[in-house]
């Protein structure tokens, strides 16, 4: 997939939610209450993450092994049309869900950006290899990144738990498992260390009983 073709879809989907996002602050300065001030903060985190990836895919480099199945970009199509799916909170949302979702999100987000800077100019859309992290997120599980995204996810929908909310996550989580895979199979033909790293760090869930040092 072209550089020109991934930007251009990450420049729109950005500018698009920094649209919605400057309208939802239009309407929480014009309320003058705290209850719009959390769905205005909804899109600013669903606009800072789609914002991360367009920085990250602007910097990236050629691929060492360059992804041609089709499954890797139906999967990435659909990732990317499930967490750009995800609806705003409705009028009748619980404030205590959309609190405790936001707070998630955040720290979800925190978590993301910190992966994402960890992951350099390796980062890529499709499942290719570009480079092989073992550092920062990436000592506590192979894919923080999605980790990140999943778990930001799972806090907008907290925060406007909709059918088409969990349908849109389950499409997102379904599509990422994917990915991983496919990114793991990669990798594991790419790099012989990956095989080690694979066997003593967790795939997403962090289970400190699975992290010890690499055997030299």
């Amino acid at each position: 997939m072209s550089r020109g073709l991934v930007c251009a879809l990450f420049a729109l989907f950005t500018l698009a939610n920094l649209a919605e996002t400057a309208r939802q602050v239009e309407d929480a300065l014009a309320a003058g209450t705290a209850r719009p001030w959390l769905v205005a903060g909804y899109w600013m985190l669903k606009t800072g993450v789609v914002a991360v990836f367009f920085s990250a895919v602007m910097r990236r480099p050629k691929s060492l092994r360059p992804s041609r199945e089709p499954i890797a970009f139906v999967a990435c199509a659909l990732a990317i049309l499930g967490a750009v799916s995800l609806r705003e909170p409705g009028p009748d949302a619980s404030t205590a869900w959309l609190v405790a979702g936001e707070a998630l999100a955040l720290a979800s987000c925190g978590f993301l950006l910190a992966s994402v800077l960890a992951l350099g100019t390796c980062f890529g859309v499709l499942p290719e290899v570009r480079g092989l992290v073992m550092r920062g997120p990436y000592k506590l599980v192979r894919h923080p990144v999605y980790l990140g995204e999943l778990g930001a996810c799972l806090g907008l929908v907290l925060g406007a738990p909709t059918a088409w909310n969990l349908s849109a996550a389950g499409v997102l989580l379904a599509a990422q498992l994917v990915r991983m895979r496919l990114e793991e199979r990669a990798l594991e033909l790419e790099f012989s260390e990956y095989a080690a790293y694979a066997a003593h760090t967790p795939r997403l869930i962090p289970m400190p009983a699975r992290l010890r040092p690499l055997e030299v």
